[in-house]
């Protein structure tokens, strides 16, 4: 049976260690102990820091007893997705090119969660260079579903959410260029967020594209998230992607309110890819709850779906292949890519500068109109996270309504929509599917309105 303590969410951890419960020993050696049993089967983890992590709760336990906490999260164990620089920690980005690389400097997240008092129990597996939605990673292995092993986690973040499912870490981070933080959240029946853009440094995470990169927390509740976020976010002056005008924002401020009044958007003719009956359901019996908290459900026009998602795949694959090849890994090394990801990097560097300035062009378009619906007609957009469950690992291409699609085209129709747009959006469970696998949807606001997804996440959950 699992240690109670592991299936505990971040705040009833917070609220043990402030009573005395249980010490950060406790926690610590509870975790490590799940990670031993389980991980072996689930390949969440890849790398596993558990002296260091003991050695940091035996340090976190001492200062708690003589002076005090730390910060929020002194003595709560998290897991970093291994596309994050971690101090002294191998961090291998998910490639066989950086096996051996150990960084000198913790990624800016991952330091301002160590400053708050978190423990580092170690590092999480990802798709290589986190392009791709399965995490079936060739040079680690496939990290397998906790709640239907034998089927994929979703991905990039795959790791992340296997970890926080299973019990095997409360708080994990991930990162998140076209859903590799909701997509896996969804699929394992998480709740993640991706932040508005330039919220949370980029600065020591292998990018993708910088201007659709985000990182952020997956944990067991928007709640949980929440109180992660406050510590993850804030200006960096060291990254360039980083905006000095973002504000500062407790993103627990709203927890709890009522969400009386609030007008949901319900955008039932948007559809990148036809999607599932039980996703479908899931949908509705959220839109359900949301009128039963007094909101006002509206029917909302956005624009044409496969106008989005082709300026996404566009700029995603173009900026993809520009990061690799400034960093002389492509084509220098392309043999030493996965048979999934050398092509995704072919594609994008056949692309031209006049399709990409179109993209652009057509990216800030997209992005005024759906600001301008969320600040004028509705203040939170609901759609599907996924639109099917998660398939089995080794599937390559699924059949929805007759149409068939590659996997990650499948997986990331509808998350793609909202790294276009830069918007915050939280990935919460709607239910199961008749595989017996997590549905989920995603809630989005307005730039800067992180708290109120987060607050309407909560409420619905």
């Amino acid at each position: 049976m699992p240690n109670e303590l592991t299936q505990k969410g971040l705040l009833d951890l917070e609220l043990a260690i402030a009573g005395k419960d249980v010490t950060p020993i406790d926690l610590v050696e509870a975790y490590l102990s799940e990670i031993e049993t389980r991980n072996g089967t689930l390949n969440a983890y890849v790398t596993v820091t558990a002296d260091q992590a003991r050695a940091e709760a035996k340090a976190l336990t001492e200062e708690l007893a003589h002076s005090g906490p730390r910060g929020p999260l002194h003595g709560i164990p998290f897991a970093v997705k291994d596309l994050m620089d971690t101090a002294g920690v191998r961090t291998t980005y998910g490639s066989s090119m950086f096996r051996d690389h150990v960084p000198v400097v913790d990624a800016d997240p991952v330091r301002r969660l160590r400053e708050a008092g978190a423990i580092l129990l170690g590092k999480t597996n990802t798709h290589e260079f986190a392009c791709g939605a399965t995490t079936n990673n060739p040079h680690y292995g496939a990290t397998q579903n906790p709640r239907k092993p034998g089927h994929i986690p979703g991905g990039s973040s795959g790791g992340s959410a296997a970890a926080v499912a299973a019990g095997l870490a409360p708080l994990a981070t991930g990162t998140d260029t076209g859903g590799s933080i909701r997509m896996p959240a969804a699929a394992c029946g998480c709740v993640g967020i991706k932040p508005t853009w330039g919220r949370v440094s980029l600065r020591g995470t292998f990018p993708m594209d910088p201007t659709y990169d985000h990182v952020g927390p997956i944990a067991r509740s928007a709640r949980d998230c929440a109180v992660a976020l406050n510590v993850m976010a804030g200006y960096d002056p060291k990254d360039p992607w980083s905006p000095r005008q973002i504000s500062e924002e407790e993103f627990t401020r709203l927890l709890g309110r009522k969400m009386a009044g609030k007008r949901i958007g319900h955008a039932p003719d948007y559809r990148p890819i036809p999607v599932q009956p039980a996703v479908r359901e899931n949908l509705e019996n959220v839109l359900r709850a949301f009128e039963g908290l007094g909101c006002e459900i509206v029917e909302v026009e956005l624009p044409p779906a496969a106008d989005v998602l082709s300026t996404g795949w566009t700029l995603i694959g173009a900026g993809t292949a520009a990061t690799h090849v400034a960093r002389a890994l492509y084509p220098a090394r392309e043999t030493e890519y996965g048979d999934d990801v050398r092509p995704l990097l072919e594609a994008g560097t056949a692309t031209s500068g006049l399709q990409v300035l179109a993209a652009q062009h057509r990216r800030a378009e997209l992005t005024r109109e759906f600001e301008t619906l969320l600040a004028t007609e509705v203040h939170a957009l609901v759609l599907p996270t996924l639109a099917l469950e998660p398939p089995a690992i080794g599937v390559e291409q699924v059949d929805l309504d007759g149409v068939t699609l590659d996997v990650t085209t499948a997986m990331a129709a509808y998350t793609a929509t909202h790294n276009t747009t830069r918007l915050p959006s939280v990935s919460v469970p709607s239910g199961v599917g008749p595989g017996g696998l997590p549905t989920a949807v995603q809630i989005t606001t307005g730039p800067g309105q992180d708290s109120l997804a987060l607050a309407l996440a909560d409420a619905v959950t």
